[in-house]
C-alpha cells in the first residue's frame, strides 16, 4: 500500500511542477538587450551617404520611354483573345450540334 500510496502522490505532484516549469522563461533583457553605452555621444554632424546612386534626369526618362513602347506592344494582345473566344463559341456550337444528332440516331 506504501507504493500505491507514493505513486499518487507522484502523479499529483507531476502537473503542479509540469506549470511551474512553464513559468520559468528567460528575462525580456536577454532576448532583446538594451542600447550600449559607448561613452560618447553621436555625431550627427557627418553627412548620411546613399546605399545607392539616384538616377539622373536622362534616366529616369530614358526608362520612362522603355517601360512605355513595352506597355504600347502588350495593348495589341486582346485581339487574338476575342478571335480565341469566337473561336471556342464555333467550337461550342459545332459540338453542341454532334452531340445532338448522336442523341438522336
Amino acid at each position: 500500500m506504501a507504493a500505491s500510496a507514493n505513486w499518487k502522490r507522484l502523479c499529483a505532484l507531476a502537473p503542479v511542477l509540469a506549470i511551474a516549469a512553464g513559468c520559468v522563461s528567460a528575462s525580456l533583457e536577454d532576448a532583446v538587450p538594451g542600447a550600449r553605452n559607448t561613452g560618447s555621444y553621436p555625431n550627427l554632424n557627418i553627412p548620411t551617404r546613399a546605399e545607392t546612386e539616384q538616377l539622373t534626369d536622362e534616366e529616369a526618362s530614358a526608362r520612362l520611354a522603355a517601360l512605355r513602347d513595352q506597355r504600347a506592344s502588350q495593348k495589341a494582345l486582346p485581339t487574338t483573345a476575342s478571335n480565341e473566344a469566337e473561336r471556342l463559341k464555333k467550337l461550342r456550337r459545332s459540338h453542341a450540334e454532334d452531340t445532338l444528332k448522336e442523341i438522336e440516331n
